[in-house]
């Protein structure tokens, strides 16, 4: 069963009829309770809306399909504008009311925030939109996981990429002003000195920026051969591509998961013809063809407010998976008759291995530290208007 809670009058067609096909089933005492705040207004919006539109659907489908051992999830969201404040006071608001199964959370600040008294007192499951480096403190952060790699695994990614190459080493980094922008920068530089990388440049820009004249100049002063982008995500980036190319610059541009959004790449338009991304599930839905994408092909085509191209939104492919993953784990649990709290679960969650959701991850994966360090390289392509997207790497492990 879905309930939406706080300014939800901003509802999506195709998901609000899913999530009135789920809420016709009658909550009942065994359903599992999960609770997900997420950014539904503000500057975030669109991502949280898209990973909303994520979840009902594969809530749908899980509760259609059996549920977790035949227990249907009852979903709750809460609109947090992605303001700390008011994360936590729904989250104590919702765990007070008891059986909270699983807790989302909408990005690194809010978890860090309510962690110390989750791990002491409320003992949830917990996950989240962000990736930030430190969450692999499985002592700080013993109930919480990751739907994928962190920000400094991302860029070793890239690092790695650019080391087998022989196109040069030096490398620009431009990323935003603020915490998960600044996240991998020491791990960048480590990694960089490891592997005879050469930073030339890091500029920091603002979150939300008009004018990137300056940065672009820096950033073509600096001469790199690649120019990685971080912690943005829909805006700043694309401008400062499309200044750099027409500035004549020529060097590989590149970036971390959230700027790798087909959707959002293609707004750049030819600047970002061969735009490198670092992704930590499948976007490929018209190349893949297995049962579970198939079935998230169908269910893409019914969100109206966003057109089907054939590949899928991060956020909104992280939401299945993490959805896919929790019924991994909490079903285990279920079969093994232990308590679902967030130790239990979170042992369970570790322990799944070979596990690929019938290709919502593009290889087989385990958890490592509590997060999911594999993921791919896409190349996107853009001619004449037209965005097409391919595996540069192969899916693997990041070592």
């Amino acid at each position: 069963m879905m309930r939406l809670i706080r300014r939800q009058v901003l509802a999506l067609a195709g998901a609000a009829m899913l999530a009135g096909t789920a809420g016709m089933v009658q909550a009942q005492e065994e359903d599992l309770k999960f609770w997900v705040p997420l950014p539904l207004t503000g500057p975030l919006a669109v991502t949280g809306q898209a990973q909303q539109v994520g979840w009902q659907h594969a809530v749908d489908w899980i509760n259609k399909d059996g549920g977790i051992k035949g227990r249907n999830i009852d979903i709750e969201f809460y609109d947090d504008e992605y303001k700390v404040e008011l994360g936590v006071a729904g989250f104590k608001k919702a765990v007070a009311g008891g059986d909270i199964v699983f807790s989302g959370g909408d990005g690194t600040p809010f978890v860090r925030a309510i962690s110390p008294e989750n791990n002491e007192t409320y003992k949830v499951l917990m996950s989240s939109t962000g990736a930030a480096s430190d969450l692999v403190e499985t002592d700080k952060y013993p109930l919480h996981f990751l739907v994928g790699s962190n920000y400094s695994d991302q860029v070793k990614q890239l690092f790695n990429y650019i080391k087998s190459k022989d196109a040069g080493n030096k490398v620009a980094i431009v990323y935003s002003a603020s915490e998960f922008g600044r996240d991998p920068l020491e791990n960048a530089r480590k990694y960089a000195e490891e592997m005879g990388i050469d930073i030339v440049l890091e500029q920091e820009t603002k979150f939300v920026e008009v004018d990137v004249t300056a940065h672009a100049i820096k950033v073509r002063q600096a001469d790199p051969d690649y120019v990685i982008f971080h912690g943005y995500a829909a805006n700043v980036w694309p401008e400062i591509v499309k200044l750099l190319r027409d500035y004549g610059v020529e060097a590989q541009m590149m970036g971390t998961i959230f700027g790798s959004h087909p959707d959002v790449v293609s707004t750049v338009g030819e600047a970002a013809d061969g735009y490198l991304g670092t992704v930590t599930v499948n976007l490929l839905i018209d190349q893949t063809d297995t049962p579970m994408i198939n079935t998230i092909e169908e269910y893409l085509k019914t969100w109206t407010d966003k057109p089907y191209t054939g590949y899928a939104n991060i956020g909104y492919m992280q939401s299945w998976a993490a959805a896919l993953l929790l019924r991994e784990a909490i079903g285990s649990a279920i079969d093994k008759g232990v308590e679902l709290n967030g130790p239990n679960l979170i042992a369970e969650m570790s322990a799944i291995k070979d596990f690929g959701g019938d290709g919502v991850f593009g290889t087989p994966i385990a958890f490592e530290k509590n997060r999911i360090p594999y993921g791919v390289l896409y190349r996107y392509n853009i001619e004449d208007g037209k965005l097409t997207v391919t595996e540069e790497t192969p899916w693997g492990k990041i070592e």
